[in-house]
């Protein structure tokens, strides 16, 4: 997982791993149940109903059972928040109090040079605002929304010169190169020419909105337009950043680095569609709000909030809430077993309600209504049901609702009442649901990259790990087992198994895994702490113990046995088909041997 060798020099890794517990870390993620030993909560990084995602605090690790995913405090930062390793060492280093040596010009990525463009940008926008003349009139708007000083200054708004040049010539100033000021998304190239009129700046007469990573690193801007450029009528009214190594608008929500403490907290999440709406909602003191600027709400987006709540409230104006994108999203919420609310505003913005009464905007919030009883409401308001098309246009918007609802439970429950309001015979729609077809998303991870799902071992390998796994926690009980590493199929689990074999006897249950581990590749010290985690997931009795490792060792010979008559027929094929008999007459005596024994196992 390491591959910067100053870091590793460094012993960084080390020291964090032992200020930073393994709780405390996944803790501010997801919620975290106590079971056992260990402790269990649902994957953030799948769609689940029970909790598959285990923590040991013994072995300081993570694993779900559910998508096959684990490993320590890093890879587990690495992994939520989409960064990498270098990334997740800083995050970590400063949450433990740790400096970091200073690093190597010649080896800093290129995200770290991406970051510091997009800083140095945030600062010149923030000083145009604050410094200029034109800039004073963006910032008198923004007061006249009634956006307060300390707020604009907390989410550092900022101005863009109606000027071709002015940041692009800033930053080149400052010694950024013209590669990172293109990477960054802040300038873009023309399309014919070069030299001095070969770049222009992508931000002009524009309020500007930074946005920031999970952890407060500003990744992206957004520009408003503003001044005598917003006359023009091909200008668009907001232009965000493209995408670059730093910024996927598809796996990015704006505000989210300042509200997911208030999201975990209040196990609920409001997600609003504008800047100005989510920061005046922060500004009313509703903080656990997002924004999705302006995009239909992903599956990263769903995988991001569903690591602090799986309560989300969604506003929308009366129009918007009725589109096919909106409802897409609302869908896909709802396969993923998110309980979904819908605030509906009547021709109002978010940040114009609460301009005029911020106890209005927290009212509305509170009064929002259940995703299916909004459907229902805006379904029967628009058609009617008396008509053969309006019944026809109520069942399409309406089963496809139904049908996205994770719980059978209550599929049945919204389709009696949909029967009774259509006055239709309740098989007939459930017959009509079962012929829709829902698209499958793909599962994402937090990089917004499809994420292959587990595969199934084969029962000979599982069997060979469950049995290891019992090894490595009982060693007590295997004494009198007669079996080898020759025994195993799996080359990592034969070498485990060789040299556990060696330890035995020798020493204490307690010393046992930490001398085993000193003796195998590193590689392998990871699958014992996962081969040991998973046979602690259950509670188990003495009597379990000693039945549980009877049976998993006659199946695996009974396993070993079928696979080795398997193998013998082939190669008596082949040794009639050569007509060598000598060959031949061996094989049938091991076929017959091997029969023997394994119907002795069966009877």
């Amino acid at each position: 997982m390491i591959s910067d060798p100053y870091f590793m020099s460094d012993g960084a890794v080390d020291q964090i791993k032992q200020k930073l517990d393994v709780l405390e870390v996944l803790g501010d993620y997801i919620k975290l149940t106590k079971a056992g030993r260990n402790y269990k909560a649902r994957c953030p990084f799948h769609a689940e109903r029970s909790a598959s995602f285990m923590v040991s605090p013994e072995r300081q690790i993570w694993h779900c059972f559910g998508c096959g995913l684990g490993g320590d405090i890093f890879g587990f930062i690495m992994k939520i928040e989409g960064i990498e390793f270098g990334d997740a060492l800083r995050l970590l280093a400063r949450r433990a109090g740790i400096t970091l040596k200073k690093q190597d010009p010649q080896i800093q990525s290129q995200k770290k040079s991406l970051y510091e463009v997009c800083e140095l940008a945030a600062k010149f926008f923030e000083t145009q605002l604050h410094k200029t003349a034109a800039g004073q009139k963006a910032l008198e708007y923004l007061l006249g929304r009634g956006m307060k000083p300390e707020t604009i200054k907390e989410w550092r708004l900022g101005w863009a010169h109606d000027d071709w040049r002015a940041l692009y010539d800033f930053l080149k100033s400052r010694g950024c190169k013209e590669s990172e000021i293109l990477g960054a998304g802040l300038a873009v190239e023309k399309e014919q020419g070069a030299g001095p009129g070969k770049y222009y700046d992508r931000f002009r007469s524009r309020i500007i909105f930074p946005i920031s990573d999970s952890q407060g690193q500003i990744i992206a801007f957004g520009g408003r337009i503003f001044g005598e450029a917003a006359k023009k009528e091909d200008m668009a009214k907001y232009l965000n950043s493209p995408q670059t190594p730093l910024y996927d608008k598809s796996n990015v929500l704006f505000g989210l680095n300042k509200a997911k403490n208030d999201i975990r907290v209040k196990d609920s999440c409001v997600i609003v569609e504008g800047y100005m709406d989510l920061i005046m909602s922060h500004q009313a003191g509703i903080q656990n709000v997002v924004a999705s600027s302006g995009t239909a709400l992903t599956e990263s987006h769903l995988n991001i909030i569903g690591r602090y709540t799986k309560n989300l409230a969604m506003a929308f104006d009366s129009d918007e809430a009725g589109n096919m994108a909106t409802r897409r999203s609302i869908d896909l919420a709802m396969r993923r077993d998110f309980s979904v609310k819908v605030i509906l505003m009547e021709e109002k913005d978010p940040a114009d309600i609460v301009k005029k009464d911020p106890k209005e905007w927290l009212k509305i919030i509170e009064g929002a209504k259940s995703i299916m009883d909004f459907y229902f409401s805006y379904a029967f308001a628009r058609h009617d049901a008396k008509s053969q098309e309006g019944k026809r246009e109520i069942r399409k918007i309406l089963l496809t609702a139904i049908k996205s609802l994770a719980s059978k439970t209550e599929q049945g429950e919204w389709l009696k009442e949909l029967a009774r309001r259509l006055r239709v015979d309740e098989r007939d729609l459930m017959a009509d649901m079962q012929k829709i077809k829902l698209e499958e998303p793909e599962i994402s991870n937090s990089n917004g990259q499809a994420e292959q799902r587990i595969q199934a071992k084969p029962r000979l390998e599982g069997l060979e790990e469950r049995f290891l796994g019992l090894c490595l926690n009982y060693p007590q009980h295997f004494s009198e087992i007669e079996i080898g590493e020759e025994d195993f199929q799996n080359e990592d689990l034969a070498q485990i198994f060789k040299e556990l074999k060696k330890l035995l006897g020798n020493k204490k249950d307690g010393e046992l895994l930490d001398a085993l581990k000193k003796a195998l590749k590193p590689e392998l010290k990871i699958k014992i702490d996962y081969l040991s985690f998973q046979i602690e997931l259950h509670e188990r009795t003495e009597k379990d113990i000693i039945q549980e490792i009877a049976s998993c060792f006659s199946e695996l010979k009974l396993l070993r046995l079928r696979n080795k008559l398997t193998e013998l027929s082939f190669d008596i094929k082949e040794a009639q088909q050569a007509e060598d008999k000598s060959k031949l007459e061996k094989l049938l005596k091991k076929f017959h041997q091997t029969s023997a024994d394994l119907t002795k196992l069966i009877n």
